[in-house]
C-alpha cells in the first residue's frame, strides 16, 4: 500500500500513457516533473537501439539491485514477450550477470547494471568490456537505462508505490526493438 496517498488528480501528462499507471500517478503530486520523466521513458522505451531483449535484461537487473518489486512485476512478463528465458530471470533475480544463460555482450550489460546500482560508477574494466560489444550510443543508452529505472526505483520503494497488474497487459508501451 501507498505509503502516502496518490494525488486526487493526475498529472495532464498521464492522460498521454495507454494506461496510468501507478508510478505515474504517484509522480503526479509533482506535475512539473511527470511529462519529462514520462517522455525519457518512452525514449529509453522505444527510442534506443539497444534491442527489446537486452533492454529487459538491464531493466530487471536494476530491479533485482534495487529489489524493486514493482519493475520486477512489471517488466517480468515484458521481458518473456522478447525473448528472455526463465533461467535468465532466475539468475538475474539472483544477481548473477555471467554463467551460460548469457552471452558475452548480455553479460557485459547486466554486470553494468548491477555495477552501477551498487557503486554509482563503473570500473575500467566494466567500461571496456562494454565497449568491446557495444556502440558508444548503446553504451550511453546502457547507462541512462540503468539511471532511469533506479530512479523509478526510488520512487517506487520510497513512498510504497503499489504495483499494477503485471506487465504484458503494458507491452504496447515498450518499443519492439529487434532481437
Amino acid at each position: 500500500m501507498a505509503r502516502i496517498p496518490y494525488p486526487e488528480r493526475d498529472a495532464d501528462a498521464v492522460a498521454r500513457l495507454p494506461v496510468p499507471l501507478n508510478a505515474f500517478r504517484m509522480l503526479s503530486h509533482a506535475p512539473p516533473l511527470t511529462g519529462p520523466t514520462i517522455d525519457l521513458g518512452m525514449a529509453v522505451l522505444g527510442e534506443s537501439t539497444l534491442s527489446a531483449r537486452l533492454r529487459e535484461l538491464v531493466i530487471l537487473a536494476v530491479a533485482a539491485g534495487t529489489e524493486c518489486e514493482y519493475e520486477a512485476v512489471q517488466h517480468g512478463p515484458v521481458a518473456l514477450h522478447y525473448g528472455v528465458t526463465p533461467e535468465q530471470l532466475a539468475a538475474i533475480a539472483e544477481r548473477r550477470a555471467s554463467g551460460a544463460e548469457f552471452d558475452a555482450a548480455e553479460s557485459a550489460a547486466i554486470g553494468a547494471a548491477f555495477e552501477l546500482v551498487s557503486r554509482h560508477t563503473l570500473a575500467e574494466e566494466t567500461l571496456a568490456a562494454l565497449r568491446a560489444r557495444f556502440t558508444d550510443r548503446q553504451v550511453v543508452e546502457v547507462v541512462t537505462t540503468v539511471g532511469y529505472y533506479v530512479m523509478l526505483a526510488g520512487l517506487m520503494n520510497g513512498l510504497g508505490v503499489d504495483v499494477d497488474p503485471s506487465g504484458e497487459r503494458f507491452l504496447g508501451l515498450s518499443g519492439d526493438g529487434d532481437a
